[in-house]
């Protein structure tokens, strides 16, 4: 029921332009975007938008290799990197994660594979996770990467 819930939510999301990456399209360089976008093919770089209400959906067959910061997050492909979602984060019973994952509010589905840490955190005043000043620092991305 809770399931049922959030992904109402989550289907009113607002009306904004969907950027979509189609499947055999790769995308080499971080993307900063407003409103949603969703991934059936492969991002090679950081995926981010600042804007609240602002969903990445990786689906099945689509892949990101970078750190992904966003309002809503629907993960039911491949991410290798930190995960920051402000808002909700969705990991769908095909996810494969690699990394670190930062939340404010997290579902996962039986299926899903994720090899890396949970970390809860409140949203700060100015609509940060705390643990997003940390992941900036040179030496907290060098770790991460390293494994």
């Amino acid at each position: 029921m809770v399931f049922k819930k959030i992904n109402q939510e989550l289907a009113n999301i607002s009306s904004d332009t969907t950027t979509l990456i189609s499947a055999g399209t790769k995308v080499i360089g971080d993307l900063n975007f407003s409103g949603n976008i969703e991934i059936l093919g492969s991002v090679v770089g950081n995926v981010s938008s600042e804007d609240d209400g602002s969903r990445v959906r990786i689906l099945h067959g689509g892949s990101v290799k970078g750190d992904i910061k966003c309002s809503l997050i629907e993960i039911n492909g491949n991410a290798k990197g930190n995960i920051f979602a402000r808002d909700h984060l969705s990991i769908e019973s095909q996810s494969e994660i690699e990394g670190n994952i930062h939340y404010a509010s997290v579902e996962m589905q039986t299926g899903a594979r994720v090899r890396g840490t949970f970390s809860y955190q409140k949203l700060q005043q100015d609509g940060r996770l705390s643990s997003e000043e940390n992941a900036s620092d040179p030496k907290v991305k060098a770790i991460s990467r390293s494994k």
